[in-house]
């Protein structure tokens, strides 16, 4: 048996010595965390654990390397009614980050501290002489869960300056799930206001950066108002990992596993996972429980090919169509990616006679496929069709519409 309890890999990795890949975008945050950028991927191609990493390259730097202090927030999991309960959320996050980060652990105090201050709504307090004074009704802001936009700015200022003694010049705000927002009837005054922050705050914009995480929600979403945050941003598909990647996490897997793969085998899991991470994990997982359960013979490449795209029929039939999942692919993409099915490669050029759709249709269709981990983006202007367990499925499911 294994040596160690591994995950299924279903859910987000947290741990380093399963994460694979993204060197270069991990080093880009490390050198600059103060800069506004946004992270697209399909779903299960590895956001959240990306982000995970980030978290963890920021806080592993020695003193000498600091700039930022990582907090990650799950924007799906708070899911904040209002900008000002988001910025709210948004300190307290930053706060219980610090205080993590000081001692190793929040407090048991400052839980239930911040815990009976929420029970507070507010009170009344007398200004002036007994008589002729004026009396005021004060609000809570920790039990509404909401601040203004100046007792958020002092709030990040003093925390800042915290971390400036730690040895920390800042902050970077590592926001999963930001689809969210744009879904909410406060989007616009969000974005507008980030982008405020990192414009005009001349006190905050050297020390503050955001990650935004999201798909193609967040890719087409058109700012109505104020100054579009996407034009500050930096834009990055995740895409799948490369092969070298690949093959080193399957090294990795097998060692943990204590078994050996063939050359033919580790062939098998590149060609049929295409790469991408999710597909080879859970490849892995089944090649390796196979193994466990008959240790004289392997499963043969059909069975396991067709259990396998069972096993993956709900997560590949949510990838082919919007029509069921916001994360599934229009039709200008299906008309790509069959065209691509046909010739095996191709570029924006040689798919727009076969598809009938525009340059400008085709471009953004394969940078949403690729983004996707369905195809593979093997040069500059050049996509190669990806994970073979994919393409299977999808030739079945022309066959049963012919």
């Amino acid at each position: 048996m294994a040596a160690s309890v591994r995950p299924d890999f279903r859910l987000p990795i947290d741990e380093s010595r399963y994460f694979f890949g993204r060197k270069n975008l991990l080093t880009q945050v490390e050198r600059s965390p103060f800069r506004v950028r946004i992270l697209l991927g399909g779903r299960r191609l590895g956001k959240t654990s990306t982000l995970n990493a980030i978290k963890r390259n920021l806080l592993s730097l020695g003193k000498s390397e600091r700039q930022a202090l990582p907090v990650l927030f799950n924007l799906q999991q708070e899911r904040p009614n209002s900008l000002e309960q988001f910025r709210y959320l948004l300190i307290a996050r930053l706060q219980e980050a610090f205080a993590q980060h000081q001692t190793g652990r929040e407090s048991n105090c400052q839980k239930t501290y911040r815990r009976f201050l929420r029970q507070i709504p507010g009170g009344s307090i007398d200004v002036g002489l007994p008589k002729v004074g004026v009396k005021l009704n004060v609000t809570n802001p920790d039990c509404d869960r909401a601040l203004i936009h100046e007792d958020f700015r002092q709030d990040l200022l003093k925390t800042i300056a915290q971390l400036h003694k730690k040895q920390f010049h800042g902050v970077c705000f590592l926001l999963d799930g930001s689809e969210f927002i744009v879904s909410q009837d406060w989007a616009n005054d969000a974005w507008s206001y980030f982008r405020a922050l990192k414009d005009t705050d001349t006190a905050l914009k050297p020390f503050v950066g955001f990650v935004f995480s999201g798909y193609r929600d967040l890719k087409d979403y058109q700012q109505k108002v104020g100054s579009p945050l996407l034009n500050i941003a930096e834009v990055e598909w995740l895409g799948t990992l490369t092969e070298s990647e690949t093959r080193s996490l399957v090294a990795y897997r097998s060692q943990e596993e204590q078994i050996s793969l063939t050359e033919s085998e580790v062939d098998l899991v590149l060609e049929w996972g295409g790469c991408h991470p999710y597909l080879t994990q859970q490849l892995l997982n089944e090649i390796f429980d196979n193994r466990h359960q008959n240790q004289s013979q392997s499963q043969s490449p059909d069975r396991l090919m067709f259990h396998l795209i069972r096993q993956h029929d709900r997560d590949f039939s949510a990838w082919w169509d919007e029509d069921k999942r916001t994360y599934g692919f229009g039709k200008a993409e299906q008309f790509v990616y069959l065209a691509l099915l046909d010739c095996r490669e191709g570029s924006v050029e040689t798919l727009v006679p076969p598809t009938t759709l525009s340059f400008g249709e085709v471009a953004d269709s394969l940078e949403v496929l690729a983004g996707s981990g369905v195809i593979r983006h093997v040069e500059d202007d050049r996509y190669r069709i990806g994970a073979k367990l994919f393409e299977e499925w999808v030739v079945e499911e022309r066959r049963l519409k012919e």
